[in-house]
């Protein structure tokens, strides 16, 4: 009778024993590669894509972004021209009222996890009529249009809007509150610090034509307090209990590159667009692509597998050689690939180009094989037993 129960410990004892062996999951580590899920937020696909693609990049390589979030504060983002509005053709219409950006905030959660506190699409970060010389005057210049802030992560610090209500305040830190700017002249642009600039809500005229909406701020919401009240919740209140004046928020990073072809027209100056999105240009996927050096593009697709699991990747890089690229999909062994052709990237890496759910990734070459002759038989006694 006494073995039952020495029969019930050790069963227990090597149920412990194989619930300690189990691989436990990774904590998010500040760095690590995140997929951002922005189906319920965005419709627009490819939109949706981009500010994906970028919040991974932005989390893994911005060291401001980091140490913001590793410290408790938030960190907000505006990409332009990447709301579903931009498919409303009135709404997309520069010259009109201005809400083609997304605003989104992160904060981390009780495991360290980056998680979306705030999403807005009604937002902008272009000044009204920035061709309308006379918003600001320079010593050595003259009169200048509104500043547009230059793409870029900056500092957030609580402020008092024109005196009036809670708003943020965008520095390049503390201690220094002049950010890049360019300045429309009629001889083309100037490249001038700007300061006082905030992110607020829109007037109540914004509309209208009447009054100048912005002169150089962010917008968060169409006019709608409710929403810019929302946004100062997951900002503000979500690190300090009462207002004051100067307290830091967390870091605000602007991104217009999915709108630069439309800046062209409004700005009316290529060389002025071109020195607004600067810091962003390099992140683009497509400046990658023109470094690699393709070596084929195949007349026809060919028919080849995966060697083992294997990772399909937006760009022929790993993590460690380019941080843009992030993982489209993970493919078991065996499974079929069409190939449409090969590249070489920076690093003298061959990699497969693939068509896959219908957006374009790459599969490392070693990772990918031939499919071996005698049918379907021989490739599933393969892949079971190696």
């Amino acid at each position: 009778m006494r073995k039952k129960p020495q029969r019930i410990v050790s069963l227990l004892l090597s149920l412990l024993l194989f619930l300690c062996a189990l691989p436990t999951a990774r904590a998010y580590e500040m760095g690590d590669p995140w997929q951002a899920d922005l189906t319920d937020f965005l419709d627009n696909e490819n939109n949706r894509a981009y500010v994906e693609m970028m919040l991974d990049y932005y989390l893994r390589n911005d060291e401001k972004v980091q140490k913001t979030l590793s410290d408790g504060y938030c960190a907000m983002f505006f990409f332009e021209g990447c709301s579903d509005n931009i498919d409303d053709p009135a709404l997309a219409d520069l010259s009109y009222y201005r809400v083609t950006a997304v605003c989104i905030v992160l904060k981390l959660d009780e495991n360290g996890e980056p998680y979306i506190i705030y999403f807005n699409q009604n937002c902008s970060t272009i000044p009204d009529r920035p061709l309308e010389y006379g918003a600001w005057a320079f010593a050595d210049v003259g009169e200048v249009g509104p500043a547009t802030i230059c793409d870029g992560t900056y500092e957030l610090y609580s402020v008092k809007h024109m005196g009036q209500y809670e708003a943020l305040h965008m520095r390049d830190s503390y201690e220094d509150g002049d950010l890049s700017a360019v300045y429309m002249i009629p001889e083309g642009y100037v490249n001038k610090d700007a300061n006082s600039i905030n992110i607020h809500t829109r007037t109540s005229n914004h509309t209208s034509g009447l009054g100048m909406w912005s002169a150089g701020c962010m917008l968060v919401g169409d006019g709608n307090y409710g929403q810019f009240l929302e946004m100062m919740d997951c900002t503000y209140y979500a690190v300090h209990d009462l207002f004051e004046v100067d307290k830091k928020v967390g870091t605000v990073t602007i991104n217009r590159q999915y709108l630069k072809e439309a800046l062209y027209g409004l700005y009316e100056n290529k060389d002025a667009v071109d020195m607004i999105v600067s810091n962003t240009r390099q992140m683009l996927p497509e400046v990658y692509l023109s470094e690699c050096d393709w070596k084929e593009i195949y007349k026809e697709p060919r028919k080849m597998q995966a060697a083992g699991e294997t990772k399909l990747m937006t760009l022929p890089c790993t993590y460690e050689e380019d941080a843009r690229s992030r993982v489209a999909a993970t493919l078991p062994a065996g499974e079929a690939l069409e190939l449409l052709g090969e590249i070489r990237n920076p690093d003298g890496e061959y990699w497969y180009e693939i068509e896959y759910e219908g957006r374009q990734c790459f599969a490392f070459s070693g990772d990918v094989e031939k499919i071996p002759e005698g049918g379907w038989f021989s490739r599933f006694m393969k892949k079971l037993f190696g």
